[in-house]
């Protein structure tokens, strides 16, 4: 509902009358809006209500105990006199946090110390723009009910409240349980009628559910024709019972008469319990969860394609630094280095780290397709496009839409195709084979080659066009004779992964067979690093690699020197760093005997001594 634009005072605090705000509520039913009719027991509640969109306040004793955390149905005992009660926190607390919106003062109408004529005019005297008959006696029931009724306590007197309120232009709103409540409140034209489904089922102080959405939905459109039948212009409301949000409340609209909402837990109690209990929560477990966190975040590192790329070097360091640079960055990325270093990996770690990690990663293999196959892989081709073409077929860039298209060894393709492959580049769209409709796409690209691609430009092989646009950023994989510290650390990866295809255990390798792959040259790179492992799995009778597992000329390669892991030291060789390795040994073989350091130094061939400074050196500990 917009702000009421009625009489003001001499402050400027408007003044509501009950037509101008029965108007503005049917302005909201005009506009599909629900009203929102909020039961507050507090000025803060009241304050979050009205800013939150509103229609009315109701201010009941109900709200009160819930905002001292006691069940609204303590609001029916005799702890105090329920009208003091609403008028001095109403007054404190409400009216001066609320002063664009109604303020529905809930009124015990049976209260034997004031005269209803009187209440109803201090009522106004303080500023509320309406009355509710809440508490109700429509929530007793039984023998009691029946004593209340007989001794002039029960619902007429509520009625008879209400008449006089109406008299007084108070704006109404009539709680309601039954057909002949909601005839005899429409009789004496109450401007809402509301069925009263109950207390609100839900949360920590809570009655045990009565009726379902769909019984609370037919009781209803029975108290509803009734009060109709009577009086047709008075407004149907519901509150309470099953309804505990939104959604519930929308069934009621779609199913009833109803053209709004009165909530008080709903409202108040429900979010306060929530909000409260989390907010706290997270103050208290903030670190915990900062460090859940970062493991987590870790972990999506990991699964964002990184798990696949090993290496602590220097080199390895700058190749990360510059993934994460350019991964969200929607940039065309070229990777270039030596078969076998790690290209593909590099490339999805780009992707899965980028925007667009939803989306399809798709590669193509440039070099191992014809000039025509290539295109129509790239592009797609029609129907009958050429001979064998029997159906219409997706490219390569329309399945890697809003993705990632990776085009292996970029240096084989012809001319042709890189013609159209600057295009697609350059303009986001593309033509199938034997087609004339541009087909958009969102693709970035990222290439990939192992030769010198500067001198296939020199050569006049691939277009300066086209290698600039794929060249935005480029990233060299480097060959694995520059970074051999890395050997330790990928013969672990491998391993692990040896076993879980082969499934055989292979725990380590011998010092000396480590040795001689830290002493090869690896012209094969990592791809034969792995293959090297794997024949050395398969052909060891054991558990651990040693010389005679690798092939000659690897083994050739350290003949005339030997690593000696002994008592006390490791013999180191000039210019290659076997930290890494050791400090791998190390944890193998704790891991092996359960961390036992007697059995590890056995194992390993060295002092239980010299273990412990090991692990203190390589902060295993």
């Amino acid at each position: 509902m917009s702000e009421l634009s009625g009489l003001r005072d001499k402050g400027g605090v408007p003044i509501f009358n009950r037509g101008q705000i029965k108007e503005s509520l049917l302005t909201s039913i005009r506009n599909n809006t629900p009203i929102i009719g909020v039961a507050v027991g507090s000025g803060l509640s009241a304050k979050q209500a009205a800013e939150g969109g509103a229609d009315f306040l109701l201010v009941l004793n109900a709200g009160r105990f819930r905002t001292i955390g006691i069940s609204s149905t303590g609001c029916m005992m005799p702890f105090g006199n329920s009208n003091d009660i609403v008028m001095k926190f109403g007054v404190e607390e409400v009216l001066p946090r609320v002063i664009e919106k109604p303020v529905i003062f809930g009124f015990c109408a049976t209260d034997p110390m004031v005269d209803q004529s009187v209440l109803i005019e201090r009522i106004i005297k303080k500023g509320f723009h309406g009355v509710n008959n809440f508490p109700t006696v429509g929530l007793i029931d039984g023998h009691f009910r029946e004593a209340l009724e007989e001794n002039n306590f029960g619902f007429d007197q509520e009625v008879e409240f209400m008449k006089k309120a109406i008299s007084r232009g108070l704006f109404t709103i009539a709680f309601v349980f039954n057909e002949e409540q909601a005839e005899k409140m429409a009789e004496v034209d109450v401007d809402v009628i509301c069925a009263h489904l109950g207390w609100t089922v839900g949360g920590k102080q809570s009655v045990k559910p009565r009726t379902t959405l769909e019984e609370g939905v037919k009781y209803a459109n029975r108290i509803f024709a009734a009060a109709n039948r009577v009086n047709p212009g008075v407004l149907n409301m519901v509150y309470g019972g099953p309804i505990k949000n939104p959604q519930d409340a929308s069934f009621f609209y779609q199913n009833s008469s109803a053209v709004g909402y009165i909530g008080g837990s709903s409202f108040e109690r429900f979010p306060t319990e929530t909000a409260i209990k989390e907010t706290t929560d997270n103050f208290k477990n903030y670190v915990r969860l900062m460090k859940e966190n970062e493991i987590l975040k870790k972990e999506l590192i990991k699964k964002k394609g990184f798990d696949e790329i090993v290496g602590q070097s220097r080199v390895m360091q700058d190749i990360y630094d510059i993934i994460n640079k350019v991964a969200d960055k929607d940039i065309n990325v070229l990777v270039h280095g030596e078969s076998g270093t790690g290209k593909e990996l590099v490339v999805r770690a780009i992707h899965f780290n980028s925007l667009r990690y939803k989306g399809p990663f798709i590669k193509v293999n440039c070099a191992a397709l014809t000039e025509s196959i290539l295109e129509s892989e790239l592009f797609g081709h029609e129907k009958g496009a050429f001979t064998g073409a029997h159906q219409q077929r997706m490219g390569r860039f329309e399945l890697a839409n809003h993705g990632t298209l990776l085009l292996d060894e970029i240096g084989e393709m012809s001319h042709k195709t890189q013609a159209k492959l600057l295009r697609a580049i350059q303009e986001q769209e593309i033509q199938r084979v034997g087609g004339n409709k541009t087909i958009k796409v969102d693709v970035r690209i990222i290439c990939a080659t192992n030769v010198d691609i500067q001198k296939y430009v020199s050569d006049g092989r691939l277009r300066e066009d086209l290698y600039y646009r794929i060249n935005v950023i480029s990233i060299n994989t480097p060959p694995l004779r520059e970074h051999k510290e890395d050997i330790a650390l990928l013969v672990h990866h491998f391993l692990k992964r040896i076993e879980e295809k082969f499934q055989k255990k292979i725990t380590r390798m011998t010092p000396a067979a480590l040795d001689c792959l830290m002493q090869y040259d690896w012209p094969g790179n990592i791809r034969e690093l792995e293959h090297t492992l794997e024949r050395a799995a398969v052909l060891c009778d054991g558990e651990v690699i040693g010389i005679p597992d690798l092939p000659v000329l690897i083994q050739n390669v350290n003949s005339e020197q030997e690593l000696v892991f002994t008592e006390g030291q490791m013999t180191q060789f000039t210019n290659v760093n076997l930290e890494i390795m050791e400090r791998q040994l190390v944890i193998d073989a704790l891991e092996k005997f359960d961390w036992h350091r007697t059995k590890a130094s056995q194992y390993l061939g060295i002092t239980r001594r010299t273990l412990y400074n090991k692990m203190i050196r390589y902060k295993i500990l």
